[in-house]
């Protein structure tokens, strides 16, 4: 009967043992996808942030050359107006 009762308690020493190494294993493993998922999501991050500012400038530039043009033809429409009169 104390054979049993010491083959139980190891058995349940063993188990003990197992749950906690697993519940160690598994927690590394969430900490682990955790901080990939940070590093990823920061590269997004960063990529969507470089691809808004490339986007931006192009368009600043573009509205720039536009004002340019616009300028331009105002400028010739104004003299266009004066040799009317």
């Amino acid at each position: 009967m104390a054979e049993e009762k010491a083959f139980w308690e190891q058995n349940i020493a063993l188990w003990e043992k197992w749950t906690s190494s697993y519940t160690d294993t598994m927690f590394k493993a969430m900490e682990k996808a955790m901080e990939q998922s940070t590093a990823f999501r920061d590269q997004i991050d960063k990529a969507a942030n470089a691809a808004v500012s490339t986007q931006f400038q192009a368009t600043l530039t573009a509205i720039q050359s536009l004002e340019k043009q616009v300028e331009t033809l105002s400028a010739k429409v104004d003299k266009l107006l004066k040799e009317k009169k």
